[in-house]
């Protein structure tokens, strides 16, 4: 299983309407989502962007059902991922989508 050290987030800026600068980051989770754990990965990728260890973090269970991401993200009979889904939530003032090829995007 990967360790948090082996998600490495891209941020991309980019400018909103009224001038405000917003963030992007994207992580790649497919390893956390191989292994059942795709909110162990959110929470991870989200405790990067907010630069506090995730047991500091606002529970992601209080915006969102794990068990449910854990079934729609469940890899097949396989190991192989899911084909194109994706789901998006807010969570504190971040918008997070995460896709099933594993990539999580964060926006904020």
């Amino acid at each position: 299983m990967s360790s948090s050290n082996d998600i490495h987030p891209v941020e991309i800026e980019a400018e909103a309407d009224n001038g405000d600068s917003t963030s992007t980051y994207i992580f790649n989770v497919s390893d956390y989502m191989l292994y059942g754990e795709v909110c162990t990965g959110i929470a991870l990728a989200l405790s990067d962007v907010v630069g506090r260890p995730p047991e500091r973090l606002t529970p992601l269970s209080s915006v969102v059902d794990c068990d449910a991401l854990g079934m729609l993200f469940h890899t097949r009979r396989y190991g192989d991922l899911r084909d194109d889904v994706s789901v998006s939530f807010p969570y504190d003032v971040y918008e997070v989508t995460v896709h099933s090829s594993g990539r999580v995007v964060v926006r904020g």
